[in-house]
């Protein structure tokens, strides 16, 4: 992380993207690597570290909402996928880079989704890690979700939802930091079947300051960093990752495309967290190997949905970067 550069660009709607940078040595590609919630560019620095002596390039923004990207909006509107994906296409303009492989996780792989459905021809490939490749579509009513998966999974998958969409859900978490990154950063991914899954969990744990053990693959370093970042911009903004998603802000993509570039067009790569229950193994696979047609591996670890985290070693080495 010592050698790449702390970088900022100023997006055509106006957003102050920071991203660390590094060029591509001549013949290797640029890989984006794309975070989600509740992290920021810095999750990737195992990632960074062994890339980037190899010569590949390196692009690794904050995403709207998270670490340093200024403004911290509160507008379920700014984090439409479609218009994040623009501000990411801004940057790598900026660097006047073509040829990027790119790789996302958790919400970035919504991101990376969009890149794909939308500017398929700037991308050698796509990449995804933990959450697979999700097409655009119209979000039910969070009730009639939680309700479907009931019934197909035996429990609700994503009721932790019902708390982040709820007003007042910022101030908890940032009154109770270390109890919200103790569920969210398990060091037992068992735990996710209850304080994630199931709706009212997520909340009471943090409302009555309970604590687990601190994850394993997380540094000390790296907790306070993540701790200090959420605390010094709040909560208020990244929450809108999922009202906006909640609100329909993302709906109306969906008509916008048309069959064909639903599918993955390029060669895609699917790291699959055996051990996350919030997007299943079985799920992930099955949506990979519905969309990608352009060439498709798959890679199972036995880690929790922090893959990039608990097996960086294993995750670089079998990439379709490495």
């Amino acid at each position: 992380m010592d050698k790449i550069q702390s970088k900022f660009k100023t997006t055509k709607r106006n957003f102050a993207y920071h991203y660390l940078f590094s060029a591509a040595v001549a013949g290797k590609p640029t890989l984006l690597f794309i975070h989600g919630f509740p992290s920021t560019s810095y999750d990737w620095y195992r990632q960074i570290d062994y890339f980037q002596p190899k010569g590949y390039g390196l692009v690794v923004p904050d995403l709207v909402g998270l670490g340093r990207t200024e403004p911290k909006s509160v507008d379920p509107a700014d984090f439409a996928h479609t218009a994040v994906a623009q501000d990411i296409l801004d940057i790598l303009d900026e660097e006047m880079i073509s040829n990027v492989i790119a790789i996302g996780h958790d919400w970035g792989s919504m991101i990376t989704s969009i890149l794909s459905v939308k500017h398929s021809e700037r991308f050698l490939g796509f990449a995804f890690v933990a959450v697979s490749y999700c097409p655009p579509s119209a979000v039910p009513p969070l009730s009639v979700i939680l309700e479907f998966q009931r019934q197909r999974y035996g429990r609700p998958v994503i009721g932790y939802w019902t708390f982040f969409g709820r007003e007042g859900a910022a101030g908890l978490i940032e009154a109770n930091m270390d109890s919200f990154l103790d569920v969210l950063y398990p060091n037992d991914p068992e735990i996710w079947k209850t304080y994630m899954n199931l709706p009212g969990e997520l909340d009471l744990f943090i409302g009555q300051k309970q604590r687990l053990a601190t994850a394993s693959y997380l540094t000390p370093e790296h907790y306070e960093r993540i701790k200090a970042s959420l605390l010094q911009g709040g909560l208020n903004s990244p929450l809108n990752w999922y009202r906006s998603h909640l609100q329909g802000v993302n709906d109306g993509t969906f008509s916008t495309v048309s069959e064909e570039n639903i599918k993955i067009k390029k060669p895609a790569f699917m790291a699959v967290a055996n051990y996350d229950y919030v997007c299943f193994h079985d799920f992930a696979i099955v949506e990979m190997e519905k969309y990608a047609k352009g060439g498709l591996t798959i890679v199972e670890f036995d880690t929790g949905h922090w893959l990039q985290m608990e097996k960086p070693e294993e995750l670089t080495m079998r990439s379709i970067a490495g």
